[in-house]
C-alpha cells in the first residue's frame, strides 16, 4: 500500500479525487451526469491506497495511467460503478470520443400535432434549416422558434 504523507502529491491523485467528486458531491459541476444518474464508486476505492494497488497490482495497463494522455474509463464496460472490474485504461482521446457518442441526445421537434424525431441536435438544425445555437436554447428556455417549432429531450 501507498504510505504518503501528503497523498495529494501522489501521480494518481487528481484522477481519484475528480472520481470521487463526480461521484458523491452534489455541489460539483459534473456531479449530475455520475453521482446524479447513479454512477459510484465502489467502497473498496474510496480508500486512496486500496485505488492505488489496484490500478498498480491488477489493473491490465494500470502503469498507463501515470502517463499524460490515458484515462480510467468505465463506460467501455458499461458499468454504472468505478471498480476494478468495471474500469479499464484508454485514450484520452478514446474517451471524449465516447463522452461525446454518450453525449448526444435524442431530441424531438414539435409544431403543432406534428412531431419529428432526431438522433442529434446537429440532425434536426440540418434538416429544420436552423442554427444549433437556436434548437439548444429551446431545449433550455422552452418557447418556440420564429418557425413555430419547440423541442424536447426525448430518452
Amino acid at each position: 500500500m501507498v504510505k504518503r504523507e501528503n497523498k495529494s502529491n501522489h501521480p494518481l491523485y487528481s484522477t481519484w479525487d475528480n472520481m470521487m467528486r463526480r461521484c458523491h458531491v452534489e455541489h460539483h459541476p459534473n456531479y449530475k451526469y455520475y453521482g446524479g444518474k447513479g454512477i459510484t464508486v465502489d467502497e473498496r476505492w474510496h480508500d486512496f491506497d486500496k485505488f492505488v494497488y489496484d490500478i498498480d497490482n491488477h489493473m491490465l495497463n494500470g502503469h498507463l495511467l501515470y502517463q499524460k494522455g490515458y484515462h480510467l474509463d468505465k463506460d467501455i464496460k458499461g458499468g454504472k460503478i468505478y471498480s476494478l472490474g468495471n474500469c479499464m485504461v484508454i485514450t484520452a482521446e478514446e474517451n471524449k470520443r465516447l463522452g461525446n457518442a454518450n453525449r448526444k441526445k435524442r431530441i424531438v421537434a414539435i409544431k403543432g400535432t406534428e412531431k419529428i424525431e432526431f438522433e442529434s441536435i446537429l440532425l434536426a438544425s440540418e434538416k429544420l434549416k436552423m442554427s444549433r445555437r437556436n434548437i439548444q436554447l429551446r431545449l433550455k428556455s422552452g418557447g418556440e422558434t420564429r418557425s413555430g417549432y419547440t423541442f424536447r429531450y426525448i430518452s
